[in-house]
């Protein structure tokens, strides 16, 4: 180990240079605890530190019960993820919402295997018009465990956005968003919500969101956005980490 500095350090440097290096590939999985003690010759709160530093880091990401992965994006940059609200703040205009529904239901199969939940664990589930300088640009439904963020209920959407309230209120650390984005027309009632009187393209997204919850990476939303492209443009900001 190197002289004046400490031992975690120095494993965390080494592997994050192992990252870099590509000699842990992404989604890789790195080796245990154990492994890594016996590597080093060190102790294993040792070993977690320097782990620890490196999930909140975003090189690497831990699945419970099958051990810590290299983050995909880690080497090749990731993208920073706004909101809907910092997104029309970039673009120079000014944002607003409209809260539409808000309800408390339990999850079922579908939503139970994108969340890690149970089907009978509660979710809310929050629809919301956005808005471009008064302008409305996109319709969003978010789904999210009742368990994760109890008393979501009691703030009102139409003044609060979403992820100031996780961020601020719940402390939420947001590690990564997975995305699946496609031109559409949209059904009758998404045209209808967005107040179009003519047939024009959308752009979908349905997207799962993930936190740093208590050390591991867990998914805390899933959400469907119908966006119209004419009034809010809609990009993805990439970064060195």
């Amino acid at each position: 180990m190197e002289k004046n500095v400490s031992k975690y350090e120095v494993i965390k440097q080494d592997i994050r240079r192992k990252i870099d290096e590509m000699e842990y590939k992404p989604n890789q999985v790195i080796p245990s605890e154990s492994e890594l003690c016996k590597q080093y010759q060190v102790s294993r709160i040792t070993v977690r530190k320097a782990v620890d530093d490196l999930v909140m880091e975003n090189k690497l990401y831990r699945i419970k019960g099958k051990g810590c992965f290299v983050r995909e994006d880690s080497a090749k940059g990731l993208s920073r993820i706004h909101s809907f609200t910092e997104a029309t703040i970039h673009q120079g205009k000014e944002p607003g919402r409209r809260q539409l529904d808000f309800s408390r239901e339990k999850a079922g199969d579908e939503l139970a295997k994108l969340l890690e939940i149970t089907p009978d664990d509660e979710v809310y589930r929050l629809k919301c018009l956005y808005l471009a300088d008064g302008a409305v640009y996109c319709v969003n439904t978010s789904i999210l465990p009742a368990m994760l963020f109890p008393k979501l209920e009691v703030f009102n959407f139409n003044v609060c956005s979403l992820y100031d309230v996780l961020k601020s209120f719940y402390q939420l650390n947001l590690s990564r968003v997975k995305q699946n984005l496609e031109a559409v027309m949209g059904e009758e009632e998404v045209r209808q919500t967005l107040g179009l009187q003519d047939k024009k393209p959308l752009l979908k997204i349905r997207a799962t969101s993930y936190c740093l919850h208590e050390k591991q990476e867990k998914p805390f939303e899933v959400y469907e956005s119908y966006i119209l492209t004419d009034i809010l443009s809609y990009s993805i900001e990439k970064y060195n980490v």
